[in-house]
């Protein structure tokens, strides 16, 4: 269950990277749908050529048009002798896949009323695979290579690891998760085994506990063990483009030497509100803007300038690529490879109403319950905010928890309103404020405010709403209550004095120059994250030391963001635009280019 459910179209191509790449690597970049074919084809029939005989591979993320390169770079092998084999013809029957996969999608409507939730698969492709098909297809494609033809196998599976060892020539159709969810909406993407194409809910849930899964674990092991021979950024005909593997490399190299940004996705929502549209100019074609995915590591893209074309990929594909010079050697090894923390704006303002009231799991319950890889610990950092602007944390002091839990629940059967303000504690917002919740602590951004919301490693939303205003969502239904799940977790004792002493408290300074003054605004022991505030008016500097730091322009107009060591590795970032900082930066410096004081948010990893 990935957190996009329903992703605007709209493309924001204003976060490009322009890293310093040879002519040798932009020129060897081939763009559009004809020309990657052509590019491909030819590589095949190198291959063939030299060799007698070649067995290619098209693999790749979900919903990749597998059939249409398989097809196309047929079409362009005329006179050769090519056959093909789709992996879905290796799969296990309908039923048999069900059964196997019935532990990861658990059917309980009385705990998770529309099927939200489920537990991460752990197997790999070839348990959900007909082994005598496997070794079938591995003979006949062995027979057709030593016949002087051409195999090409092709799908989700094409190369993993039982098939590895046949592959001649590999090729990588990448797709970003944006991309994804528009294509599952559009009729244009199935589940691994099935025919027919599921409810979108339904594959949305089935493709986050086990295809992206499987398709994640795979694709970063053939980017560590260097086996992917050609790359294909492959989202839109129009501007989709291939690279080498051994190019792929270079240009993520390159990269993972600047600071960098990650293009946002948008998505509505029924408490959404219009700070973000009207600060970066978006087009009228939106309506109430909830969440701003701006470095959601598993669900936004990359972009590249790579010659007089852009290269479009999906954050994570980066990150495996460059995990050691991104995250730092020791935050790569402490977090198994993934970018540990996320960012998203979260805007009320000018809405009509508060988000929901809502909690999340803790960590032991994540991993126990889901097999997550952690916690869904949470921050909100107050950006902006309208009259009358509160946010809601921990429980009122003296509540009964049980009673609250009555009326939520009654609520759920009966559609009948509760008086959450009588039992949820409310701190008035104000710029600069930062809340930290973890995991087990009640929350919600109450209405007329921008919260900058930061969290942990948990990839998906578990969020568990225990009130939403007897509010239907976008389809006109009425929008899911979790109360088994919430009262499982919810943590009674995180009552207002609790707050004060760990959630919200007054900065701290932590140095200072004549430059720039650095305030800790959010830290304890019950996340592990740092959240800060650099304040200055034309320079600050500051070291990453072996760990990433993730930047925010929440007051100001225009930030450079560069490497001390040498700054023409940098990164312009206007308001609210979220920069990466990589580890291996090292020391970097933030000149001001605007005429007021500027305050930059920053966040590392404790």
């Amino acid at each position: 269950m990935s957190f996009m459910f329903n992703p605007h179209p709209y493309d924001d191509y204003t976060p490009v990277n322009r890293p310093d790449l040879s002519e040798e690597i932009t020129e060897r970049a081939v763009f559009g749908a004809e020309k990657v074919m052509k590019t491909l084809s030819r590589a095949v029939l190198q291959y063939k050529m030299e060799n007698g005989g070649c067995i290619a591979a098209l693999e790749g993320y979900p919903s990749a048009n597998f059939e249409q390169f398989a097809n196309g770079i047929t079409c362009l092998l005329k006179g050769e002798n090519v056959r093909m084999f789709s992996t879905r013809k290796l799969c296990l029957p309908a039923k048999e896949l069900e059964d196997k996969l019935s532990d990861c999608l658990p059917q309980d409507r009385v705990k998770d009323p529309v099927l939200l939730y489920g537990r991460l698969y752990e197997g790999k492709y070839i348990d959900l695979m007909d082994t005598e098909k496997v070794a079938e297809i591995k003979r006949l494609c062995r027979q057709i290579k030593e016949e002087g033809g051409i195999a090409i196998l092709y799908g989700i599976g094409a190369a993993c690891e039982e098939l590895q060892e046949i592959i001649d020539v590999l090729v990588y159709l990448d797709v970003t998760p944006k991309e994804v969810m528009l294509r599952a909406h559009a009729g244009r993407f199935k589940n691994f085994g099935d025919d027919v194409a599921r409810p979108v809910k339904e594959l949305q849930r089935r493709a986050y506990y086990v295809d992206f899964e499987l398709a994640a674990a795979l694709r970063g092991d053939l980017i560590s063990h260097g086996k992917i021979d050609w790359y294909v950024a492959s989202d839109k005909d129009m501007s989709m483009n291939v690279v080498s593997g051994e190019d792929l490399a270079l240009i993520t190299a390159k990269l993972a030497s600047y600071p960098f940004r990650c293009k946002p996705v948008y998505l509505e929502g029924v408490w959404g509100g219009y700070y973000v549209q009207h600060a970066r100019k978006l087009p009228d074609q939106f309506k109430n803007i909830a969440w701003v995915f701006d470095l959601i590591p598993m669900e936004v893209s990359i972009l590249i300038q790579l010659g007089e074309g852009l290269m479009e990929m999906p954050f994570f594909t980066f990150v495996q690529c460059q995990g050691d010079a991104i995250l730092g050697t020791r935050i790569k090894e402490r977090f198994g490879g993934y970018f540990p923390i996320r960012f998203n704006y979260d805007d009320t303002f000018h809405s009509n109403g508060n988000m929901s009231i809502q909690v999340h799991p803790p960590r032991e319950y994540c991993m126990e319950t889901f097999n997550e890889l952690g916690t869904q610990d949470e921050g909100y950092y107050v950006v902006a905010t309208g009259h009358g602007a509160r946010t809601y944390c921990g429980l009122k002091e003296g509540v009964s928890k049980d009673e609250f839990f009555e009326k939520i629940r009654k609520s759920e059967r009966e559609h009948t309103e509760v008086d959450y303000q009588n039992y949820v504690n409310a701190v008035e917002s104000k710029p600069g404020r930062q809340f930290l919740i973890p995991g087990g602590t009640i929350h919600a951004s109450g209405r007329n405010q921008l919260i900058l919301e930061i969290g942990s490693l948990t990839m998906g939303s578990y969020t568990f709403k225990l009130y939403d205003y007897l509010r239907a969502d976008l389809d006109g239904n009425p929008r899911p209550i979790h109360s088994y799940y919430g009262e499982q977790v919810l943590k009674g004792e995180r009552t207002e004095k609790f707050v004060y002493e760990h959630l919200v408290k007054e900065p701290v300074l932590l140095r200072s120059d004549e430059e720039c003054q650095e305030y800790v605004v959010g830290e304890d022991d019950l996340v592990y994250y740092s959240t800060r505030r650099l304040c200055f008016e034309k320079r600050a500097t500051d070291c990453t030391g072996d760990k990433f730091h993730v930047l925010a322009l929440v007051d100001g107009e225009t930030v450079v963001v560069r490497s001390k060591n040498d700054p023409a590795r940098s990164y312009t970032m206007n308001y609210l635009d979220l920069v990466v900082v990589p580890a291996e930066i090292g020391e970097y410096e933030l000149i001001n280019m605007g005429g007021q004081p500027v305050v930059v948010y920053k966040v590392l990893v404790r």
